[in-house]
C-alpha cells in the first residue's frame, strides 16, 4: 500500500454520462457485419444480404455484434436510470422502444429456441443483465419493455441452468466464453429478480468448478489481447459463494500476496503503445476493455473483504488506477472500441459509486 501513488476516483458526472450514452446511440442502427457461420442476421442463399425488414424481426441487430448490442442496449437502461434527465435521455428512449418492441424480441425468441452454442452463456448472461435492469426502472416504459422481453429472458435462464449444470469443466479465458464472467453478471439478475432456480444453479457450479482452486496462474496475464483477467474474474464470482471470512481464506490461496513478484503482472499498467497499425484496433480496445474489467473485478474483490483485512485498501487503490488508464485511453480504439467500451467503464462507475453489494454472512 506503501508503495503505491494515491489515485483520484474517476467522477461520474451528468456530462460524463452524457459522452458515455453517446456511444450506444453511435451503434444501435449500425446492422452488424455478415459473421461466419451463424445465421443470426444474414442470409447466404446467395451472397450475404439482409432481409428487408430485418429491423422488425430483430432486437439486438447493430453494434459489430449480438452480444455488443445487448450491453450497448443495457448501458443506455443504467444511464437513464442513474441520469433520466440527460440531454439525451429522449432519444435514448426513442432507441430502446424501437429495438425491444414485443415482435423484435418475438423474432428473437424463435431464434434462439433452436439456436445452439450461438451467444451462450456470455451473450445471454448479458441479456438477463439488461432484463433485470429495466425491471427495476422507475419509468413509465419500463413496465411494457420488461414485458416484452420477459419470454426470452426466461428462455435464457432455462437453458443457462442446463449449460451451467452439464458444464464439465470452466472455461478460463479472457474473452467471451469466459465462465466466472458469465456466471457474476448472471447472478446480478439473479439477485435482483430472485430468479432462484437459476441463482442456485450458478452457486452449486460455482462451487464445483471453482472452489478448490488454489495459485491462480497470474503469470499467465495478459494473455495476448484479451479483455479480461481470468483469475481476477474467478476471484470476483467467489466473492458470491461463501462468507466474508471464508472468502478471505480462499482468495489468500487463489492469489498470490499483494506485494509478491507473482502478483506483478495484475499490478502493471495495460500497455497499447505497441499496436499501432489500424487493423489492430479490436486488439487495442481489448486491452483497454481489460484496464475496465481489472477495475471493475478488484473493486468488487475489495468489498468482498472483511473491513479489516489490509488487502482491501490496496486493492481499491489499484482498482482506480486501472480504471484512470482505462479512461485516459477510452477513445483510441474508433469504432472497434466505442460499441463496447463505454458499457465495461459504466460497470466500473456503477460499482464503484453505489453501495457495495451484499455478501453471505458468517455462519
Amino acid at each position: 500500500m506503501k508503495s503505491l501513488t494515491p489515485v483520484n476516483s474517476p467522477v461520474f458526472t451528468a456530462e460524463q454520462a452524457n459522452t458515455l450514452a453517446a456511444w450506444p446511440l453511435s451503434c444501435m442502427d449500425h446492422p452488424q457485419p455478415p459473421p461466419e457461420g451463424d445465421q443470426y442476421l444474414w442470409d447466404y442463399a446467395s451472397k450475404p444480404r439482409l432481409d428487408s425488414d430485418y429491423d422488425k424481426t430483430h432486437a439486438f441487430y447493430s453494434c459489430y455484434d449480438w452480444h455488443s448490442a445487448v450491453n450497448s442496449s443495457w448501458a443506455m437502461v443504467a444511464l437513464l436510470k442513474d441520469f433520466p434527465n440527460l440531454p439525451l435521455a429522449s432519444l435514448l428512449h426513442e432507441k430502446l422502444t424501437d429495438h425491444l418492441g414485443q415482435k423484435n424480441i418475438a423474432g428473437e425468441v424463435e431464434f434462439f429456441k433452436e439456436a445452439k452454442g450461438f451467444e451462450k452463456p456470455y451473450g445471454y448472461a448479458w441479456l438477463l443483465k439488461l432484463y433485470a435492469e429495466i425491471k427495476t426502472w422507475n419509468d413509465p416504459a419500463a413496465a411494457k419493455l420488461a414485458s416484452n422481453l420477459q419470454p426470452l429472458a426466461e428462455l435464457f435462464s432455462a437453458k443457462l441452468i442446463e449449460f451451467f449444470d452439464h458444464l464439465p469443466y470452466a472455461t478460463r479465458v479472457g474473452v467471451h466464453p469466459n465462465t466466472a464472467l458469465s456466471m457474476t453478471l448472471v447472478l446480478d439478475y439473479a439477485n435482483t429478480t430472485s430468479d432462484t432456480k437459476l441463482k442456485d444453479a450458478v452457486l452449486r457450479n460455482a462451487s464445483r468448478l471453482f472452489g478448490k482452486d488454489e495459485h491462480c496462474p497470474t503469470w499467465f496475464e495478459p494473455g495476448g489481447t484479451e479483455f479480461l483477467s481470468p483469475c481476477l474474474a474467478e476471484a470476483q464470482l467467489m466473492a458470491h459463494t461463501m462468507d466474508r471470512t471464508a472468502y478471505a481464506h480462499w482468495l489468500s490461496k487463489f492469489l498470490p500476496p499483494l506485494y509478491s513478484p507473482e502478483f506483478q503482472p495484475l499490478v502493471q499498467p495495460v500497455d497499447i503503445s505497441r499496436l499501432q497499425n489500424p487493423e489492430e484496433l479490436a486488439g487495442k480496445s481489448h486491452l483497454i476493455g481489460l484496464a475496465f474489467h481489472r477495475a471493475f473485478a478488484i473493486a468488487a474483490i475489495a468489498d468482498a473483504l472483511p473491513p479489516s483485512d489490509p488487502r482491501a485498501a490496496a486493492l481499491r487503490t489499484l482498482s482506480k488506477r486501472d480504471a484512470s488508464s482505462g479512461f485516459a485511453a477510452l477513445s483510441e480504439a474508433g469504432y472497434m472500441g466505442s460499441h463496447w467500451l463505454g458499457t465495461y467503464a459504466l460497470l466500473y462507475l456503477r460499482a464503484s459509486h453505489h453501495d457495495p453489494p451484499t455478501y453471505p454472512q458468517s455462519r
